[in-house]
């Protein structure tokens, strides 16, 4: 097996694609991806993702970026969007998900992703609060307890 000296620290896509476009010249493909795994842990790439790799290799392909892919880029969160969303919120917290997404002119499942998963915003009692406290509210929160 091929040892590798030194951990690296980032552990992006590109860089596991660069090491595994390193050592396909001359070492088998179970080995690779058996190193690969050594050197990053829980964060390597899959087994198919590098047998696929290694395949665009042998085929002529020497870029280690992802290729340009068609589809419909997301519209819905922008930043204007997260903004007037949070305004919407804070106008009234009982706004419901459709409302802002008739609001933003957006489907309901994209306002729900932009509340939910940009924004990090959860529903408690039928209202909406950020999941992780400010420093205001923490400060407040210890001035009532003490």
């Amino acid at each position: 097996m091929v040892k590798i000296a030194v951990k690296l620290t980032n552990c992006t896509k590109e860089e596991q694609r660069s090491v595994i476009h390193f050592l396909w010249a001359g070492v088998p493909e179970a080995q690779i991806h058996l190193s690969t795994c050594a050197q990053y842990g829980d964060k390597v790439l899959s087994r198919r993702i590098v047998y696929e790799w290694i395949e665009m290799f042998e085929n002529g392909c020497t870029s280690v970026t992802d290729a340009e892919r068609s589809g419909r880029p997301a519209t819905a969160t922008t930043t204007r969007n997260e903004e007037r969303t949070i305004e919407l919120i804070r106008e009234n917290r009982r706004i419901t998900v459709e409302e802002v997404a008739r609001r933003l002119n957006v489907s309901v499942g994209s306002a729900y992703s932009l509340i939910h998963d940009s924004l990090k915003f959860s529903k408690v009692c039928a209202r909406w609060v950020p999941k992780e406290l400010t420093e205001e509210h923490k400060r407040k929160s210890l001035d009532v307890c003490s």
